[in-house]
């Protein structure tokens, strides 16, 4: 399973396999560690990765784990795939910056309807991508000047992709 740790603010990509009763496979950033992992207590782990011991406390909740590893607390927020996707979703609703529209699935870029540059009005129709043989058409959430458009027409994007950013208007 994927999963995404933040610890002081820093995210680390996280992919764990059961191999065994107590063994896992752990790929933290793109490096394998061969683990065994033993409840001593619903709330204490022995653990053996790379030839060395470790005894770790632990009490969770919800998505985050504090951690007790020799006599340091570490406070680690845990996500898988659909919440790390749900936090940049809220991350992108930040009104304080600019609105960063993006694809929900790949697909190729169809039209760009906007220029940087360009007042726009909430539910504007600034960009049509096609996919699954589709054509949809995005929307502006909020008012604002376009500020960056990252993709053209005949582009093909990922998923996730950001399409063009939109700096919402000023209220003085």
């Amino acid at each position: 399973m994927k999963y995404t740790a933040i610890l002081n603010e820093k995210e680390r990509e996280v992919e764990v396999t059961r191999r065994g009763e107590h063994m896992f496979r752990v790929e933290v950033d793109g490096k394998r560690h061969e683990v065994d992992a033993r409840y001593c207590a619903s709330d204490w782990l022995s653990i053996l990765m790379d030839n060395s011991s470790y005894d770790i406390s632990f009490t969770l909740d919800k998505d985050e784990v504090e951690l007790n590893f020799r006599n340091r607390n570490f406070n680690i927020q845990v996500l898988d795939e659909r919440k790390m996707r749900m936090r940049r979703v809220r991350s992108d609703l930040d009104m304080s910056g600019p609105e960063i529209i993006r694809t929900s699935m790949p697909g190729k870029v169809v039209k760009v309807s906007v220029k940087e540059g360009e007042q726009v009005e909430s539910g504007t129709g600034v960009i049509i991508i096609e996919a699954m043989k589709m054509e949809n058409e995005i929307q502006c959430r909020n008012s604002g000047v376009v500020k960056t458009v990252h993709v053209e027409a005949g582009q093909t994007v990922e998923s996730g992709a950001a399409l063009l950013e939109i700096e919402p208007e000023r209220t003085e």
